[in-house]
């Protein structure tokens, strides 16, 4: 599709986010690294492109995913 179709966009932080929207339906459209002082850190523009209400993937936040890395490593 082309890029006009797009209805609506988000940007995600992570590959694991980014495969959760695009198995869901939505396209990468742009991919960068944004930098802040020492790090680096992937950012993925993403777009819906169907005229169906958007899927939002059920997504964990940043303190969820580190408690359950941390219960792993146990």
């Amino acid at each position: 599709m082309k890029i006009e179709d797009t209805k609506i966009t988000a940007e995600v932080r992570s590959v694991r986010e980014l495969n959760l929207y695009l198995l869901a339906g939505w396209v990468l459209i742009l991919g960068y690294v944004k930098h802040t002082h020492d790090t680096q850190e992937p950012r993925f523009v993403i777009g819906w492109q169907t005229n169906d209400e958007p899927i939002m993937p059920e997504l964990l936040d940043e303190w969820e995913l580190k408690e359950m890395q941390k219960y792993q490593n146990r």
